[in-house]
Order: structure tokens, then C-alpha cells, then sequence
């Protein structure tokens, strides 16, 4: 098989992960067997050791991810649509759980299902040029799955807004609106994605690790829950190789050598 014939690309290199959306004549849109392909790709991140970092993208320049093939959506019943849906459930909740650093590098639309799917990683870059949106209600749908990702990163009335009006917007927009992380030129993309792996890479894996997990499961808890929680992590943290290699190497005035 041709690589062009392949609709999600997994390669590793230099200590990350890249994840293709190799669909560009489609806009990169995802049939839900594709999203199954991006969860495996997810768990083989995860476990590999050699993995620090893992990027994803779109193929092509006209479109990061444009949501899933409406066609699909043609199901014969309310079972039907659970079981194909499921793939996109599967999805976000496996880059909730995903425990390295991930990176969403955007260029072009980020729609529907796309636009959840650029939320998802830990950060989200995206070209000036990059157009964001959630037109589900012109069509009669609703963006019910992408509400969860949604409703934890952009405020709950310009969330609705972008819902129910199924207004496009901009990056400079998505980026201050808190949708992404940021938002750069679009010939500066690729050289600051690099320049955020790289930084990334020279961080101690488990820290990230550790710390990512803290994150996560912090953002729905009560606030004295939350404090015990993570003094009780600070506490595992401050034992591991990593924490107590990187107090002291600030104390010797010198690099740390991380554990890995």
C-alpha cells in the first residue's frame, strides 16, 4: 500500500511521535474507523520509550481537520449511531488519558469534530491563517461530544455563542478566546512547533508525566479535595530520581541529567 493511501500516518522520530491526517483531498476528514487509528496511535505513543513529544496534524495546507464524513452520520437507528460514535468518545477520552507532552499543529479549517480534535492536546498551534469553528447547527446537528473538551477550555458563553451561531473565527480569535495555546505567522509554524518540542524534550519525562496527570485530574474537583490531592503528589514527586537530580544540579550549578 502507498503511503498516500494510507488516511492516518504514525511515524517516530528523534524522540517524537508524529501523527498524520493523511486525507487533504477530503479536507482530512475523518471517517470514525480513522478515529480508531489515531487511538492506537495514542497507545503506541504512550508505551514506547523512545516517545518524549507526540505532534499532530493535517495533511495538506488547506485544512487541519474539517470534522468527521458526514456520511456517516446516515445511520438507521439510535444504536447505530452510539457504536460509530463511540470512536470519537474514544478519542477524547484517550488524549485525556495520553501521558506525555502532545502538540496540535494547525494549519487550515479546524471544524466540528476538527475543532474538538485541535483542543484535545496539551497544546494547540495554530497559523494566523487557521479558521476555527463549530457549524454543526446549519445542518441541524449539534456539537454534542466536542462540548466536553469545549466547555474546559473556552468560556461557557463564547463556547455557546460559537455553537449556536456556527460562526467561523480566526486564530488570533481562538487564541484569546483560550481555544488554542497560540497563534504565529503562518511561515513561523513549523519553526515554532520545533523550537516547543525541543524545549519539551530537554524537560525530565516523568515530571511531565506526573504533572500532566495532576492536571488533569484536578479541573473538576473542589478546591480543599484538589489541595490534598496534590500535596500528596508534590510529596511522591519530590522523591523521584528527577526531582531530587534537578535540586541538585540547580544547587552544583550545572545541568541535570535526567533519568530519561
Amino acid at each position: 500500500m502507498n503511503r498516500e493511501d494510507v488516511a492516518i500516518l504514525y511515524e517516530v522520530k528523534d524522540e517524537v511521535a508524529h501523527v498524520t491526517i493523511n486525507q487533504p483531498e477530503k479536507m482530512n476528514r475523518l471517517r470514525f474507523r480513522d478515529m480508531l487509528s489515531i487511538v492506537e496511535c495514542l497507545k503506541r505513543a504512550a508505551n514506547d520509550p523512545k516517545v518524549k513529544v507526540l505532534l499532530l496534524r493535517g495533511a495538506g495546507e488547506k485544512a487541519f481537520c474539517a470534522g468527521a464524513s458526514i456520511d456517516e452520520f446516515e445511520q438507521p437507528s439510535a444504536a447505530d449511531s452510539v457504536k460509530n460514535l463511540d470512536a470519537y468518545a474514544q478519542l477524547c477520552k484517550t488524549f485525556w488519558d495520553f501521558p506525555k507532552p502532545s502538540i496540535a499543529m494547525i494549519r487550515g479549517y479546524a471544524l466540528a469534530g476538527g475543532c474538538g480534535l485541535a483542543m484535545l492536546p496539551a497544546f494547540s498551534i495554530a497559523s494566523e491563517k487557521a479558521v476555527f469553528g463549530l457549524p454543526e447547527i446549519k445542518i441541524g446537528m449539534w456539537p454534542m461530544m466536542v462540548m466536553a473538551v469545549l466547555f474546559r477550555t473556552v468560556g461557557r458563553k463564547k463556547g455557546l455563542e460559537l455553537i449556536c451561531t456556527g460562526d467561523f473565527i480566526d486564530a488570533r480569535e481562538a487564541e484569546r478566546i483560550g481555544m488554542i495555546t497560540r497563534a504565529v505567522p503562518d511561515e513561523e509554524l513549523g519553526s515554532y512547533v520545533e523550537e516547543l518540542i525541543e524545549k519539551l524534550r530537554k524537560m525530565s519525562i516523568s515530571t511531565l508525566q506526573l504533572g500532566l496527570q495532576a492536571y488533569r485530574d484536578i479541573l473538576d474537583v473542589e478546591y480543599d479535595v484538589a489541595l490534598n490531592y496534590l500535596r500528596d503528589k508534590a510529596a511522591i514527586l519530590s522523591t523521584t530520581h528527577d526531582a531530587v537530580e534537578g535540586t541538585r544540579a540547580f544547587v552544583e550549578k550545572r545541568s541535570p541529567k535526567w533519568e530519561r
